[in-house]
């Protein structure tokens, strides 16, 4: 029987050699050495994270949302954060065509 364990496991080392992950990686340096980029990048973050937190506990507002709306216009200042969010769509694409292909044997099997 196979070890499903040892195919992700390679596959988790080839992500890292593909063409998109070594942009992203790229693109994360450059943002880290924008200071003021990389603070904006980590208030975004904050706050979807806070976000994410409030929706599970349906703790959502208007204001929630505004806030995020708005550090996220202060993002498009940043061509570093910009670029960042171009190569996280890239490797996003790539793992969603990857995913396809691993639960193919799922949706076969349910096709009648």
């Amino acid at each position: 029987m196979v070890n499903i364990y040892d195919t992700a496991n390679q596959m988790e080392q080839d992500l890292k050699q593909t063409q998109q992950y070594q942009e992203l990686k790229a693109a994360y340096e450059a943002l880290k050495a924008d200071g003021k980029a990389y603070a904006c990048f980590k208030e975004l973050q904050d706050l979807q994270g806070q976000l994410q937190q409030k929706q599970m506990q349906g703790n959502i507002t208007e204001e929630d949302f505004k806030e995020l709306q708005e550090a996220g216009a202060k993002a498009k200042d940043f061509e570093t954060l910009q670029t960042l969010m171009l190569k996280e769509q890239a490797l996003s694409m790539l793992m969603d065509e990857v995913s396809k292909i691993i639960f193919q044997p799922v949706q076969e099997l349910y096709q009648d």
